[in-house]
């Protein structure tokens, strides 16, 4: 199992590096040709096959044209299914889940539940930390947590 699990975290890897750097190519050329994603926040929450996929990628990187994306931790795996929590931070600088643009740094968690078919990434289910997003951007206005109450990892 760790030969299978290293060889699936090398894969995510790739993936989040493509997405990080807007490198589309590489990051299409790591997904089946019926690839698809969910993001369960978005106003367009369902991105089904390359093409919508591309234009997901594309409208996260205007909205957030300094992306950048972190794997904290593999979670689970599953078969075919794999579960991470990942950190994404950049700048809103473009319309973000419907948000316009406000120049604010944002850092927030995510859980992606991933599918996976031959080696390759045929399908991601995101899930963000909604409302800390909402906060940093000003569009809601909750106190913020202190960190220091959080479990360490």
């Amino acid at each position: 199992m760790d030969a299978a699990r290293n060889a699936i975290l090398r894969e995510l890897e790739e993936h989040l590096r493509a997405e990080s750097s807007q490198d589309l190519p590489a990051l299409l050329e790591g997904m089946t040709d019926d690839c698809f994603n969910v993001v369960k926040c978005d106003p367009e929450p369902v991105y089904d096959g390359p093409e919508a996929v591309a234009r997901r990628y594309r409208a996260l990187w205007a909205a957030l044209p300094d992306l950048d994306v972190r794997l904290r931790r593999l979670v689970a795996v599953d078969g075919d299914h794999v579960v991470t929590e990942h950190t994404l931070s950049g700048t809103h600088l473009g319309t973000l889940f419907g948000i316009a643009p406000t120049g604010l740094p944002v850092e927030v968690d995510t859980a992606v539940v991933w599918e996976l078919r031959d080696g390759r990434i045929r399908g991601e289910t995101v899930y963000f930390d909604l409302a800390t997003l909402l906060r940093q951007v000003g569009f809601l206005d909750l106190p913020a947590q202190d960190a220091s109450s959080f479990p360490k990892e």
